[in-house]
């Protein structure tokens, strides 16, 4: 029987009341200290899974390694009444520490790894699933609860051959509290000129071109990273990309083709979605406009980097027609000018320049920042010896078992 790993990034961040930094990471939600989050109710739905073959890693990320301790003591005490129904496994910042020094002395690139940064952790994912000798990734979040049958929907056909392709990778949808996949649409985003302002309308889209094809399993361009299954072929070729800033879900998606797999929709494989709703005491880096600084940065660069794949030997070109509504409508031309009005037009007047530059100074930033889309295929060069790397050395293996008194 295939081993299999539901894999469960949680991120936390400062108590309310303690002030935040321009350099903490980025997350959309991140709990604070002195609250109990939505990682309780995750775990508890878990515990009624009708398949039972199953290991749980947590990937412990704090907003800033000052916090890391803390957050660790926090998310350990949570996550200490569960190992009575399935073991759980926890990776934090010392067991990233411990890896780091593992490749350094191997000389294969310690430094490629961190918790800042939502690929960063999804690599993390991978990482300690490789370690646990999975088969088969699981990947939810820790603000999703899952139906009973979620663990048998999720394995199904993943390694197998569907019309002449193997099913790489598997995704599926989110369901909110209502039963409904729709992203609530604020505003006027049908009727905006710019994608950035359409941004849920053309997901919707795109998610409801793939719900209405007659076919349960459908080849897709578009992934969420709370509902993602890897094949151990999959995640231990194909890492995600350090550099990209948001949507790391469907960018793992683009490189996996770029580096020959498969990714397949599967309109069975459903949870529900509950994040909390924002509230006035939440840190600068959560606003509407932090998240689009981000987008800006994330669109600009994967256009780069999808452009420079027609000129790569051993990669297979992505085109944006290939990407549908969504992604693709942000990969095409006109981009940086469409982003720019949306940065004017978002940024309201007298913010702190430290979390929000200027909309042109930002953009100049998002083109510098793409510069960097062709170490992405230089890190996924190295990916396989890091992998095997990591694999051969049961000290980190020993010591997440420990922690987890396993």
């Amino acid at each position: 029987m295939l081993k299999t790993t539901i894999t469960i990034p949680t991120y936390w961040t400062r108590k309310y009341g303690e002030k935040g930094s321009p350099e903490d990471a980025i997350f959309d939600h991140p709990t604070p200290l002195d609250q109990q989050g939505t990682l309780p109710r995750c775990l508890e739905s878990l515990c009624a899974l009708k398949g039972k073959d199953f290991q749980v890693l947590i990937i412990t990320a704090p907003v800033n390694p000052q916090i890391a301790d803390r957050v660790d003591k926090v998310v350990a005490r949570i996550i200490a009444p569960f190992r009575k129904a399935f073991p759980v496994i926890q990776f934090g910042m010392k067991e990233l520490e411990s890896a780091q020094r593992i490749l350094e002395s191997r000389g294969v690139g310690g430094g490629l790894l961190s918790l800042n940064s939502y690929p960063n952790i999804r690599n993390c994912q991978l990482i300690g699933a490789l370690l646990l000798d999975s088969d088969l990734i699981v990947a939810i979040d820790d603000d999703e609860t899952v139906p009973e049958d979620f663990i048998d929907t999720a394995v199904e056909l993943v390694g197998s051959d569907f019309k002449g392709k193997r099913i790489d990778g598997k995704s599926g949808i989110y369901l909110n509290n209502d039963g409904d996949y729709k992203i609530r649409e604020t505003g006027n985003p049908r009727s905006s000129p710019n994608i950035f302002f359409s941004k849920a309308a053309l997901m919707n889209d795109a998610f409801s071109h793939l719900l209405s094809t007659p076919e349960r399993i459908v080849e897709t361009p578009i992934a969420l990273g709370g509902n993602m299954v890897f094949s151990r072929r999959l995640y231990t070729s194909v890492p995600h990309d350090p550099n990209i800033t948001r949507g790391e879900d469907i960018d793992y998606l683009i490189n996996s083709r770029l580096l020959g797999f498969n990714w397949f929709f599967d309109r069975k494989l459903r949870i529900t979605h509950l994040p909390p709703e924002a509230g006035p005491e939440d840190p600068f880096n959560t606003t509407v406009l932090a998240k689009l600084q981000q987008d800006v940065i994330r669109f600009i660069y994967q256009k780069e980097k999808i452009t420079l794949s027609h000129n790569r030997s051993g990669i297979t070109p992505v085109r944006t027609g290939d990407l549908g509504v969504y992604p693709g409508e942000f990969l095409k031309p006109g981009l940086e000018e469409l982003a720019l009005c949306a940065l004017q037009d978002t940024r309201p007047a007298n913010v702190d320049e430290s979390f929000f530059p200027t909309p042109e100074e930002l953009l100049y930033r998002a083109r510098k920042h793409s510069d960097k889309a062709g170490a992405f295929f230089d890190f996924a060069g190295k990916w396989p010896q890091m992998i095997e790397t990591l694999a051969a050395d049961s000290s980190l293996r020993d010591q997440l078992l420990r922690k987890s008194n396993l």
